[in-house]
């Protein structure tokens, strides 16, 4: 029997265009087809394999696209092509090693595939690997320079490395060569308002024409005007949330906005109005009761909580944010009942509970629930504030290793003139443009600048900063050496580096309580204007002590006086607050230190 002759070339050619032309229809299950009949005849091909894969991929058969990849890259190790898309494939289904390692086979192969390298920059992005990232579209950059995405892209990794002025030209760059590039636009607009550039708003409102209805460039938008001092970003954010009235974040924002705007008395109304509406929402009462908790308005939040438990079923989270408010309120029996309801090792409940053990005195109980958590996470920051205040109240000789060290706590004057002085102060209350203290924050009695106080391009605030970063110097160099079990010293081996920055106003009895701040390793406190003392100690800065609200028998370890022109710098886990100033004005600045 005479065997069948293979089909001429020409056939093979036309099945596999027809295949192609079924995929560019939509018509998956036509192509898989077609594309199986063409490998039943010439057997393996890339080619065939490598659109079998992207067939599979829109059918949604992650073995199927998993082995026709596999197979094209097996048949085809040099196909650049093939590898991109390959990778993008795993990248998109939560592989990102594999995906980083096939991204590499393509550079290697070819180096100049800058669709390859773009899109593992991509990737690095969502991995936060920012200086990799960058490495990569820089050289993508240089090779095509008139591509707007790629600037866009080295924009979005220059703004999360906190680079702004270099993020600022890198979407001004994009923007340029496209002007409808929405994450360009937008993009640009976040920079301008974390900088306090003037055009913040105006920027965000050519982001919104490019992208109508998109919330969180709205919300950007809100806050914007907001820093510039406009009440109609309260407007904005309002109605933002009236048209996602469960989305629990922007009531918190707007909520926040409402207080500092002076509504104290109906600062939660949204809350309110949504829950009335979505009561079996748990997410939603806790967002409600962290809001109220953050005004100091403990016991409403513990019913709050109390509230949501009864209306979206019990739950662990909503009966541990009751123990602890319940606490906050002096509601000790209603705290105790609750905690004891709890299961012993969840989430977050030593951190809360050790608060409430030292507010009755179980100073013991409260170490071994602080030692506990720390094995848990033995950097966070929060639970070392508390290790300090326990291992002081203990008279263990850990807290002298912690706290005492020579050069933790110190104290700079900076070469700032009466001139130079009054210029800050004049440049620093333009900037202050709240009507209130802002809610979950340590100051009462005053306000507080938005965004990031040293991007500013003001004459007078580039001159401090450049100060200060002598002084962070000054203080890192005199540090103790490094120790590898220390939270702070453990860093002593890097370079620091400035992150958030801000100002503080506190007018007529204004004063801070004691608090520490969690995303930094080193604190600080630079005074720029201080009224004259009615006596001694009147708003001197109190380091060392304890959360005003333990009530505990614990003298700060050390208190300094507020000067013109000094600065204090002492580790972040360092709980600190002020005294009060009877009357008159005292404008600060304030800033955190990060490790490299």
């Amino acid at each position: 029997m005479t065997k069948p002759s293979a089909p001429p070339a020409e056939d093979v050619q036309s099945w596999f265009a027809q295949a192609e032309g079924h995929y560019t229809r939509g018509e998956f299950d036509d192509a898989r087809d077609q594309l199986h009949r063409v490998l039943r005849v010439v057997g393996d091909h890339p080619a065939v394999h490598h659109l079998l894969a992207l067939v599979e991929k829109q059918r949604g058969d992650g073995g199927a696209t998993r082995m026709a990849f596999e197979r094209a890259a097996a048949l085809a190790p040099s196909d650049v092509q093939i590898a991109n898309n390959y990778a993008n494939w795993l990248s998109s289904i939560g592989e990102p090693e594999a995906a980083l390692r096939i991204y590499d086979r393509a550079l290697a192969a070819a180096p100049q595939f800058h669709a390859a390298r773009y899109n593992q920059a991509l990737l690095l992005q969502t991995m936060a690997r920012h200086d990799a990232a960058l490495t990569d579209l820089d050289i993508a950059a240089a090779a095509q320079p008139d591509q707007a995405k790629i600037h866009a892209a080295r924009g979005a990794s220059l703004l999360a490395l906190r680079r702004f002025g270099e993020a600022a030209a890198a979407y001004d760059r994009a923007v340029g060569l496209d002007a409808r590039r929405v994450v360009a636009v937008h993009g640009r607009a976040v920079v301008a308002r974390e900088r306090g550039e003037s055009d913040a708003s105006a920027r965000y409102r050519q982001a919104l024409a490019l992208a109508p209805g998109d919330r969180e460039i709205g919300l950007g938008l809100a806050e914007a005007l907001e820093a510039e001092g406009d009440r109609e970003g309260l407007a904005v954010m309002a109605a933002l949330v009236a048209d996602s009235p469960e989305w629990w974040a922007g009531q918190s924002i707007l909520a926040r906005m409402r207080w500092e705007a002076g509504d104290g008395a109906a600062f939660t109304a949204g809350f309110e109005a949504a829950l009335a509406q979505s009561p079996a929402t748990r997410d939603g009462w806790l967002a409600y009761a962290s809001a109220l908790a953050a005004a100091d308005q403990s016991a409403a939040a513990a019913d709050a909580a109390a509230a949501g438990r009864a209306a979206a079923g019990d739950d662990p989270l909503l009966t541990l944010l009751e123990a602890l408010h319940a606490s906050e309120a002096g509601q000790i029996e209603r705290a105790e009942r609750l905690y004891d309801s709890l299961p012993p090792d969840m989430p977050g409940r030593g951190i809360h509970e050790s608060r409430h053990r030292l507010r009755i005195g179980d100073f013991a109980g409260a170490g071994r629930l602080i030692d506990q958590a720390r094995q848990a996470a033995p950097w966070d920051t929060g639970l070392w504030a508390m290790t300090g205040i326990v291992w002081r109240l203990l008279d263990d000789p850990r807290a002298d290793w912690l706290l005492a060290q020579p050069g933790l706590i110190a104290v700079q004057e900076l070469p700032l003139d009466e001139d130079d002085l009054r210029s800050l102060a004049a440049c620093l209350r333009g900037l202050h443009r709240s009507q209130t203290h802002p809610i979950g924050q340590s100051l009462r009695g005053g306000t507080q600048t938005r965004g990031r106080l040293f991007e500013r391009d003001d004459a007078e605030i580039v001159a401090l900063r450049q100060l200060i970063e002598a002084g962070v110097q000054r203080y890192w160099q005199a540090l103790p050496p490094v120790d590898p079990a220390h939270p702070l010293l453990r860093h002593r081996g890097v370079q620091p580096r400035l992150s958030g920055s801000w100002s503080v106003r506190l007018t007529d009895g204004g004063f801070h309580v004691s608090h520490m701040h969690p995303d930094g390793i080193i604190s600080s406190a630079c005074y720029i204007a201080v009224p004259p003392p009615a006596a001694p100690g009147d708003g001197w800065l109190q380091i060392g002590g304890a959360p005003d609200q333990l009530d505990l028998p614990l003298e700060p370890l050390r208190e300094v006086e507020p000067v013109p022109g000094r600065i204090v710098l002492f580790p972040s886990f360092c709980y600190h607050g002020t005294r009060r100033f009877p009357k008159g004005e005292r404008l600060s600045v304030a800033f955190d230190v990060i490790a490299g």
